[in-house]
């Protein structure tokens, strides 16, 4: 069964490694291939065709996870890939080279590449030079409202204004008595009731043209989409931000889950792959439905080619497992994983 591998944020250039589901040692080797030309890491951000076995130290197993600390030469060398590349990291045991296991890693967004620490560094002293002017100001602008006194009013400055005022007279108000209102005639009368009756009549074929509309033009439409594109926060066609943002942003809205998938399929057609695979990879986590679309986009037997997505098996497997580990009886997840782990 694949494993289950993760890195996790802990300070740029430095992830937290973890893979579930590992019976061996501590001791191991890791074999990192990518996707997108089957190439393996040899070195800091160097890739080729032979296959190159990296040994990481201070590991530890607990409950069947392997878990320890991974340099930049792991973490920049994925980072520096495009973000639709996938990686299948292998790990062999070194106290028993026959036990080997794999799985599709999942890069979390709180592992940063080293040279996000010079960015950090300069955003600080940015901020420190910024607030060290705020308080320059501020002190230059408390010695200026100390600098000027404040005369109180006196009470005799008061008086004489209280004194000034002065009562208006009551203004006597004129009633204009109501003109009679003589009786309408009867013809009158009966020209009122026939402008109602024709406002009536209009008013029914008013409605009538709204139904008929309704039912040749509105039914057509897909509510999905209408229920996307209403929400401007999850309309692929209105990104002005970085994919990113605009994933934060959609997903605050709380989107359901069949609007989340339209807005995957919103972006494979609009080829903005970034977004796709961010939203299918944080969903998936914990959603069956999503996972299990995720997984299908890998698996040969339902791959339609497009710019997004290559047909994966191992890549496939992983979505597939999880999938079944948020809904444990999903008939379709189990006969494709039997039969892509065979």
């Amino acid at each position: 069964m694949a494993l289950r591998i993760e890195l996790e944020g802990d300070k740029p250039g430095i992830a937290k490694f973890l893979a579930q589901k590992w019976s061996g040692s501590a001791d191991v080797d890791l074999l990192i291939q990518r996707n997108q030309d089957g190439y393996y890491l040899s070195g800091l951000n160097q890739w080729g065709p032979e296959k190159n076995w990296h040994t990481v130290t201070n590991m530890s197993v607990d409950n069947e996870q392997l878990s320890g600390l991974v340099g930049e030469w792991l973490v920049d060398s994925l980072l520096s890939q495009e973000n639709r590349v996938r990686f299948l990291i292998e790990i062999r045991d070194k106290q028993n080279q026959n036990y080997t296991d794999r799985g599709v890693v999942s890069i979390a967004e709180t592992v940063f590449p080293s040279s996000a620490l010079n960015t950090q560094s300069s955003i600080s002293d940015e901020i420190e030079q910024k607030t060290l002017e705020s308080d320059k100001v501020t002190s230059n602008l408390v010695e200026s409202d100390d600098s000027q006194s404040v005369e109180p009013e006196t009470e005799e400055q008061i008086i004489e204004v209280e004194n000034e005022v002065i009562a208006e007279p009551e203004k006597e108000i004129e009633v204009t008595p109501a003109p009679a209102i003589s009786p309408q005639p009867a013809k009158t009368r009966s020209k009122l009731g026939l402008f109602i009756i024709i406002f009536v009549i209009l008013l029914t074929l008013a409605g009538i043209g709204v139904a008929v509309w309704y039912f040749l033009f509105s039914q057509g439409k897909n509510p999905l989409t209408s229920l996307t594109q209403s929400n401007s926060q999850c309309n692929v066609a209105n990104v002005t931000t970085d994919d990113l943002s605009f994933i934060q942003q959609c997903l605050q809205s709380k989107p359901d889950t069949d609007t989340v998938i339209d807005i995957i399929n919103q972006a494979k057609q609009a080829n903005k792959c970034n977004i796709a695979q961010r939203l299918y990879a944080n969903q998936s986590l914990l959603n069956a439905k999503v996972a299990l679309l995720y997984a299908k986009e890998y698996d040969v037997k339902f791959y339609q080619d497009n710019q997004c997505f290559k047909a994966d098996k191992e890549t496939a497997i992983y979505w597939y497992e999880t999938s079944l580990n948020n809904d444990p009886n999903n008939e379709l997840a189990k006969e494709r994983l039997a039969e892509l782990q065979k």
